[in-house]
């Protein structure tokens, strides 16, 4: 598998940003779906953040909160998680529907 550099990428649209905050918090962080948090993560973010820059603003709401455990854990299996989301082409991380409704 190749290996992905996840600071070369910048993700654009904020359905795409949404859906990534998405992936790492549950599927790397075993978070259960926050609304709240995921938009105080969005809140810590600029226009166009790198993954890297999403899985910090993760990190950081996270520690915050006193709930980050396994930091470095989590870091490496948020990279996969990432890597994979990345590799899906631009329109269907921008489509994609991670989100629960409501």
């Amino acid at each position: 598998m190749d290996t992905v550099d996840l600071s070369a990428t910048r993700l654009e649209s904020e359905n795409e940003i949404d859906n990534a905050i998405y992936a790492v918090l549950c599927a790397a962080f075993c978070e259960e779906d926050d609304a709240p948090i995921r938009r105080l993560v969005r809140l810590r973010l600029m226009d166009a953040p790198t993954p890297l820059q999403v899985l910090d603003a993760v990190c950081d709401e996270l520690r915050w909160r006193g709930r980050l455990r396994f930091e470095e854990q989590r870091r490496l299996q948020a990279s996969h998680v990432l890597a994979a989301f990345l590799d899906l082409p631009r329109s269907e991380r921008e489509n994609l529907s991670l989100m629960a409704v409501g």
